[in-house]
């Protein structure tokens, strides 16, 4: 599809008159939009507060200028690393369906609109993008998005249980804990292990039964007497469809490879971002320091602020703060450090992209809304 095509089809729902808004599944969900957006500052709000709360700027201030450029400039190069591994992982996910160029610039569409655009749109922008850009609906890229999701969540909490045992604070806090009478940290990380895996398990099902998932669908929406299944039943043949890479032992091997090697990626990019701040860092085990801040601000990452702002910031500083002893200042320094590098790039990256395939950033984000909201819709 030529850019002047991609340009026609995108800017369309923007061309019609507000009369035939409702029509496009765009006025019937502007108040709940509203209050996810108002719902989103406010949890972003909350976020900055604890990660700023108690904090001498000045001393961070101070830090940020003992950071050393050489290991941040390598720290930007690992952080493209992973941009790339992630779009190949990508690719690979939609079925090799939109070429590897392309599904670098989906990936950083992805990371601009998270990165300022309250209530989550980046993963269905990153999935109306990528309708553009190959033969996949926008709902079976999203479908392939939270297999994304899965996999990495699996992997995290795979670092979380193989570091605990190590993080001698962070043991002393369980304890503290579980003598409180509080619900143990431990059991809890079991739930969500067992409950990611459990969820992989269930896309990998339903990949290699298809017909089966369809026919109790429609059997369902007999039984609810729904007058149109087929109008429902038309956004789970898009998902169905965008999870069929799981039947093939080769490439669900090769998403498997691409993730392993993405979140090793990931862990030197931390790695490096904490040996350019060991200036003003206490001596310590910068290594295993790197892996809890890695996995601890994955889960700064669920914490619904845009772009992570605040969320992650609180998260690693938390973690270094209770497992290692390092003071809230020198701890919210790193964080600043490694979200920068992230978020900026993706920034740019993203708005490079945009600007390249001629995609208007407004028409992006209303029709990313019409594919998280208005599923039945979809071509």
């Amino acid at each position: 599809m030529n850019q002047k095509s991609e340009k026609a089809n995108i800017s369309k729902p923007c061309l019609q008159s507000p009369a035939s808004l409702p029509a496009c599944g765009i006025m019937r969900p502007m108040k709940n939009r509203t209050l996810q957006i108002i719902l989103t500052l406010c949890f972003s709000v909350a976020a900055l507060y604890f990660a700023l709360r108690g904090v001498n700027f000045s001393d961070v201030a101070r830090a940020l200028r003992q950071v050393h450029l050489g290991w941040l400039l390598i720290t930007l190069a690992l952080l493209l690393m992973t941009l790339v591994m992630r779009a190949a992982r990508w690719q690979v996910l939609l079925g090799r369906k939109v070429s590897w160029r392309d599904a670098f610039g989906l990936i950083n569409i992805g990371y601009l609109v998270s990165g300022v655009v309250p209530a989550r749109a980046g993963d269905p922008a990153r999935a109306f993008a990528a309708s553009l850009r190959g033969p996949v609906s926008a709902w079976a890229a999203l479908s392939v998005v939270i297999v994304e999701r899965v996999l990495d969540m699996v992997l995290i909490l795979l670092m979380l249980l193989g570091t605990l045992p190590f993080v001698e604070g962070m043991q002393a806090y369980l304890a503290s804990s579980q003598e409180n009478g509080s619900l143990s940290y431990s059991l809890m990380v079991t739930v969500m292990g067992v409950a990611a895996v459990g969820m992989l398990a269930g896309f990998i099902a339903v990949a290699w039964a298809p017909r089966k998932v369809e026919a109790m669908a429609r059997k369902i929406l007999s039984q609810m007497h729904i007058p149109t299944p087929e109008r429902w039943l038309k956004p789970l043949h898009s998902i169905l469809d965008g999870l069929s890479v799981l039947r093939s032992p080769r490439e669900g091997g090769a998403v498997i490879l691409w993730s392993l090697g993405l979140w090793v990626m990931t862990l030197a990019y931390f790695f490096t971002a904490m040996l350019a701040c060991r200036s003003f860092l206490p001596e310590g085990n910068f290594f295993l320091q790197s892996i809890v801040s890695v996995w601890a601000s994955a889960f700064g990452m669920i914490f619904p602020a845009t772009g992570g702002i605040g969320s992650f910031h609180a998260a690693v500083q938390i973690a270094l703060e209770w497992g290692f002893d390092i003071p809230k200042d020198l701890g919210l320094t790193y964080a600043i450090v490694v979200h920068a590098i992230a978020y900026l790039s993706g920034i740019v990256l993203g708005a490079i992209t945009l600007l390249v395939w001629g995609i208007s950033f407004k028409s992006l984000v209303s029709n990313a809304q019409k594919v998280e909201k208005t599923p039945t819709s979809q071509e």
